[in-house]
């Protein structure tokens, strides 16, 4: 006959004991995953502190850049004021010496066209150039029709008159010349 010991001690009692170490390796395996999460996480928020500070860096240099870039923009500027101003300045003074002169109709004005070439040269040597328009064909970009006439000696529409002078500054048109435009006479 079989005892109660042989009953506790049987199959079932193996089987358990296969159970019991099973859960005991699940929950190693679950502390060692949970460990090497635990790790990951670690590396995972120093790294994210470590790209924080490098943006915050990146972010603080970029801002001294823009700084220093308009620094260097406003001195750039301001030292291209400066020479054009001391250019100028020479000009007014040769018009104070000629409003102090006692001179005659005809010098005062031979001495305004000496001094008015000097201003367009000042403006030529900036990159500044006058329109020429007078006998030249109509162009809206660069002329500003102020009066418009018949001529039946033009074939296409020509500046005969010329009211404001216009300038180009590097290529582009800072103020149109205002001007009389002749169109061929209609029959």
């Amino acid at each position: 006959m079989k005892s109660e010991m042989d009953d506790i001690s049987g199959p079932s009692v193996e089987k358990e004991m296969v159970e019991n170490a099973a859960a005991e390796d699940t929950v190693t395996e679950e502390i060692k995953i949970q460990k090497d999460l635990e790790e990951e996480l670690e590396e995972a928020k120093a790294e994210a502190a470590e790209n924080r500070d490098m943006y915050l860096r990146a972010l603080a240099d970029l801002e001294n850049y823009r700084r220093r870039v308009a620094r260097d923009l406003n001195f750039h500027i301001r030292s291209g004021k400066k020479n054009m101003i001391l250019k100028l300045i020479t000009v007014i003074d040769d018009l104070e010496r000629a409003l102090s002169a006692k001179a005659d109709y005809e010098a005062l004005h031979k001495g305004i066209e000496i001094i008015t070439g000097k201003f367009l040269g000042i403006l030529a040597d900036e990159g500044v150039k006058p329109i020429e328009a007078l006998g030249a064909p109509f162009d809206p970009r660069l002329h500003e029709a102020v009066t418009v006439c018949d001529d039946e000696d033009v074939d296409t529409e020509t500046v005969v008159e010329e009211f404001r002078r216009g300038y180009i500054y590097d290529d582009e048109v800072i103020r149109a010349t205002m001007v009389n435009v002749a169109k061929p006479k209609e029959n």
